[in-house]
């Protein structure tokens, strides 16, 4: 068992580091799992023997398991030796956060655990950390790895549109997902214009056209998409629809209005739920995430009962999901024994369900 835990750590280690390039992606047999009749999930296989097996809680993203990162990320863990799910949640594709996203990331991992000798460990993405986190309060996980996760819900989506959090303002944020902020909380937004559905439209174009896009990060680029589709929206709603997308004043004071209204929703917090965790847990995040500050890692691990309390491991070679890399050879190698024990997390987090053999 050890020689296989030191294959699958080299392995995550090679492909997922700044050496290898992005765009090579080893091969993986990927097959369609569904999902109690309703939506489908998608099954990476090793090319030999599993050596574990990883449920993937995704974030908020309009292409689910397609979007090439995530698809890539999977193939990587099962060429690493885990057979890997990730499910296409229906909500979560439409990117809105939901008490049904919980329900169904928990079926999910259920279909997939069936059948196996152990069960399988769950990796987090971004919002993912709620329905991981909740999942494994209720089943038993083999592990969790939380990967920029959150622990405060209404002060995360503040950082989104003031960019302060924790008390200080940091230096960046991605300005690319205020439109989904706005998008979960447009039945609390007092001023949400008749042509609602013109705008959601809009914002989700936009959203598809600049997320998970390098050239999409600066200002000037995402600013001439925006105003782009801003063309296609009636004209009572355009200002609505700017303001949603950082380009009209405003958007602080409704995002604020609209959190007041709303009050604490509490399915959003994880933090009640998390003396209900029984399987190992680890926290992850990246020092330049501009999505959820790193703080917010430390703000979940503290969350836990104090004999139960997580590790955290941060990264300056991850962002919130694309590779920063490290500047310099010396900056590499403090990164390297960070990246060590992350991916030491993974396997241990998936390994609990590899197949018992002779000599393991």
């Amino acid at each position: 068992m050890r020689v296989d835990r030191a294959r699958t750590i080299a392995s995550l280690v090679r492909w997922l580091g700044p050496w290898t390039p992005e765009a090579r992606v080893p091969p993986a047999r990927a097959e369609t799992l569904t999902v109690d009749g309703r939506f489908p999930a998608r099954v990476y296989h090793p090319p030999g023997r599993p050596r574990g097996a990883l449920a993937i809680a995704p974030g908020l993203h309009h292409d689910g398991p397609d979007d090439r990162r995530m698809d890539r990320f999977c193939r990587i863990l099962a060429a690493s030796g885990l057979v890997t799910m990730a499910p296409f949640l229906p909500d979560f594709v439409a990117l809105r956060v939901t008490p049904a996203a919980i329900d169904d990331f928990t079926r999910a991992y259920d279909a997939f655990a069936a059948g196996r000798p152990a069960a399988p460990g769950v990796f987090s993405i971004s919002f993912g950390s709620l329905l991981a986190l909740r999942t494994a309060a209720v089943r038993p996980v083999g592990g969790v790895v939380v990967f920029g996760g959150y622990a405060d819900w209404d002060a995360t989506i503040r950082f989104t549109v003031t960019g302060e959090l924790d008390g200080r303002r940091w230096v960046a944020r991605d300005w690319r997902n205020l439109p989904v902020v706005f998008l979960n909380l447009l039945d609390d937004l007092g001023d949400a214009p008749a042509e609602r559905a013109a705008v959601v439209e809009a914002w989700r174009r936009y959203v598809a056209a600049t997320w998970g896009k390098h050239e999409m990060r600066t200002r000037e680029a995402w600013e001439a998409v925006a105003r782009t589709h801003a063309a296609s929206v009636p004209a009572a709603a355009r200002d609505f629809y700017l303001r949603g997308c950082g380009l009209a004043p405003g958007a602080a004071e409704a995002i604020d209005g609209a959190l007041a209204r709303r009050g604490k929703i509490e399915f959003l917090d994880v933090r009640p739920h998390l003396a209900s965790v029984r399987c190992p847990v680890w926290i992850t995040h990246g020092v330049a995430d501009d999505v959820i500050p790193w703080t917010q890692a430390e703000s979940l691990a503290r969350a836990f009962p104090a004999h139960a309390r997580p590790p955290v491991h941060l990264t300056g070679l991850y962002g919130h999901t694309q590779l920063e890399g490290a500047r310099g050879p010396r900056a590499l190698a403090r990164e390297l024994s960070s990246m060590v024990q992350i991916v030491g997390a993974i396997e241990r987090a998936a390994s609990a369900a590899a197949p018992v053999t002779s000599g393991s």
